[in-house]
């Protein structure tokens, strides 16, 4: 008997209006797109045997077949983002698992994030992490005070550059970024510093909790060249996710072995995912999820793609 999982669960992406967002996601939305939501629990399947159906009900309902042997929960456990930045993104911090049940309360989770940059300005910049030196009394009074800049670094920034961010680091995206965001499923934000713009409903700031969970941590923005043709390249791990860019010009084999699923998002290029019994296409920032049922497929054409699964 076939499983219901064998084949891939291509999404429906949501779309989201934020004041710094720009027009590259929705060129002719009525007011600027900051965020495309393009794998997460709440996306909807938009074809086949699970049409109309969300990611987070089958994993739900369908664990082992949707997400794998590696899965902590049947929660659908990531939540992948691209980002269209033409101003600065607030300055804000996340917390750990442990800091968000604390202070948000139980089944709350906390944030670990990697960026992989899509396209950079010249110029372009994000804030990530703290100067070196700062200390944690200072760093927590400076919160508290609003002079969390003061203590802010700057990094610049460039296409194919990764960062991983983990909970408890500052972090800041900056105008004529384009990127792709992996996190754990939370939105879980406590925002520092809002660029002085005027407070609106949604955007408070959360200067108690800030100083309570942001570290002196600084990350690291890892530059790494493009992966060969046919090539898995891995482009940064960490407890919750590795994130792997994938090349084409020659065919990527993938294999889910039944111990987690594969995200796949196309990021330029259009790719002809193949396994046995079908294909896809996917285009430019067409996004899918191979069930961890689904074992052996392959990517062909030429494109390049960006892969997250569970470590």
């Amino acid at each position: 008997m076939t499983s219901p999982f064998a084949a891939p669960l291509v999404l429906q992406a949501q779309f989201s209006e934020r004041v710094w967002g720009g027009r590259r996601l929705a060129p002719e939305a009525p007011s600027p797109v900051g965020e495309a939501w393009v794998v997460y629990e709440g996306n909807v399947v938009a074809g086949g045997p699970h049409a109309g159906r969300t990611l987070g009900g089958l994993s739900g309902a369908h664990p082992a077949e949707v997400l794998g042997s590696r899965a902590r929960e049947e929660r659908f456990p990531l939540l992948i983002k691209l980002l269209d930045c033409a101003e600065w993104l607030s300055v804000q911090v996340h917390p750990d698992d442990g800091q968000a049940r604390e202070l948000a309360g139980e089944g709350q989770l906390g944030k670990t994030e990697a960026w992989h940059i899509l396209e950079a300005e010249p110029g372009a910049e994000l804030i990530a992490g703290v100067r070196p030196g700062t200390g944690t009394d200072e760093l927590r009074a400076a919160i508290l005070e609003g002079r969390v800049m003061d203590h802010a670094r700057r990094q610049p920034v460039s296409a194919g550059d990764t960062v991983l961010m983990p909970a408890g680091t500052l972090h800041a995206l900056g105008p004529g970024l384009f990127l792709y965001e992996v996190q754990q499923t939370s939105d879980l934000t406590y925002r520092v510093y809002d660029w002085d713009r005027p407070p609106s409903a949604g955007r408070a700031l959360h200067l108690r909790e800030s100083a309570l969970v942001t570290t002196n941590a600084q990350a690291a923005v890892e530059h790494s060249g493009p992966p060969r043709a046919g090539e898995a390249q891995e482009l940064t791990r960490c407890d919750y996710f590795i994130l792997e860019r994938l090349a084409g010009g020659e065919a990527v084999e993938g294999d889910t072995r039944g111990e987690s699923f594969h995200a796949v998002t196309v990021i330029s290029g259009e790719a002809r995912l193949r396994w046995e019994g079908g294909e896809v296409t996917l285009g430019a920032l067409d996004s899918v999820v191979v069930p961890a049922a689904l074992g052996t497929y392959r990517l062909e054409g030429d494109f390049t793609a960006l892969r997250s699964r569970l470590p």
